[in-house]
């Protein structure tokens, strides 16, 4: 098990970003497209388990996010999560279970390093190119102050419901 801890801030112009990112000493690593498939039934969101499928670079990760407090300033979840080789089986064995709903959505990830203990991942979706910075609560704090996004809106929703959230407005 590994315990998550993150937020998203949404961006407005990515160059500007990766000139910040770069310096502050990041150095960016991989780049590639991800799909991931979540799952859901009648009561997967008020009981806050959120299992999902994610296929990049060729490999497929099953995962189940926990969520233990639905208030909280931080994205923060408990993540089991297998390698597994056969999407078409995996998905049917959700349904089984009674995951009957399946969204699927595709971003496109940078991912950024630091000498210090913080993740900094940049995502480009069909709803707009966020910042997502994970850690512990004070390498997230830190980490927003030297990029200046103190005042910025911070989301601490999965995509998907962030998706749902920009298509109402």
């Amino acid at each position: 098990m590994q315990k998550e801890i993150e937020i998203k801030i949404q961006l407005k112009d990515k160059e500007n970003i990766v000139k910040k990112l770069k310096e502050l000493g990041g150095k960016k690593g991989k780049s590639y497209t991800q799909t991931t498939y979540g799952f859901f039934s009648n009561n997967s969101i008020e009981k806050g388990i959120f299992p999902r499928i994610r296929q990049e670079n060729g490999s497929l990760v099953f995962t189940v996010k926990l969520r233990k407090d639905k208030k909280t300033k931080y994205f923060e979840r408990e993540e089991y999560s297998i390698k597994i080789d056969n999407l078409k089986d995996a998905i049917k064995i959700l349904q089984l279970f009674g995951y009957d709903r399946i969204r699927k959505f595709t971003k496109f990830r940078e991912e950024w390093s630091f000498k210090r203990p913080v993740k900094v991942n940049v995502d480009k979706l069909s709803f707009g190119r966020f910042i997502e910075i994970e850690g512990t609560k004070k390498e997230i704090e830190r980490m927003v102050k030297d990029l200046g996004f103190q005042d910025r809106e911070r989301f601490t929703k999965a995509y998907l419901a962030l998706e749902d959230d920009f298509a109402k407005k």
